[in-house]
């Protein structure tokens, strides 16, 4: 009688403890491994994006330092039209560096956010793992990740906008300038 008393209780027991153990189907169980490596190549895409970034910011400011001090250099010039490019060469400079730099300001509060939600999502992977997480739990987890990342992609994806147009602009105004100090170099051997 003992022993049949110590074999109920430990088939009880086992019974308990695989109850304790939630599982995951394996269709989300691939959902999650497959968010992860979007997720992942999502990081990744975003932090070659962001050192381009900062590379063309930092070049950016340092033309925008020179055009400024071209505008400031020139302003004593007879030449009007001279002085009005220079200036607004400066100008656009200044704004294009300003956009750069206001765009590198946004990815590192951007970049806080993703570490934090990277952390989140391991943290909950193991979660789900060690079968802490149920199947309903896990696909409510999944989408809420989902949503994360579609966010992420957005704004990764309208910075990419924006950074066009202001990389676009800086070159343009760089390929200009370029010209303005051969055509004033060429009247300057003239004289």
């Amino acid at each position: 009688m003992k022993t049949k008393a110590i074999v109920a209780l430990m088939v009880a027991g086992a019974l308990g403890f695989t109850a304790c153990t939630k599982k995951i189907d394996e269709k989300t169980m691939g959902e999650i491994t497959q968010f992860g490596t979007d997720w992942t190549a999502l990081g990744e895409k975003a932090t070659a994006w962001s050192t381009d970034l900062t590379e063309t910011s930092t070049r950016a400011k340092d033309f925008a330092t020179q055009q400024t001090e071209r505008a400031t250099a020139i302003s004593s010039s007879k030449d009007e039209a001279l002085k009005a490019t220079a200036a607004n060469m400066s100008k656009m400079a200044t704004e294009d560096a300003a956009k750069m730099e206001g765009m590198v300001n946004e990815y590192s509060t951007f970049k806080a956010t993703w570490d934090e939600t990277t952390k989140q999502f391991t943290e909950w992977k193991d979660k789900i793992a060690k079968g802490e997480i149920s199947g309903d739990e896990a696909s409510k987890g999944l989408a809420d990740f989902r949503t994360k990342m579609s966010d992420a992609q957005t704004k990764i994806d309208t910075w990419n906008s924006v950074y066009a147009e202001v990389k676009s602009s800086c070159e343009k105004n760089m390929a200009a300038a370029d010209e303005m100090a051969k055509s004033m170099e060429t009247t300057s051997a003239k004289k």
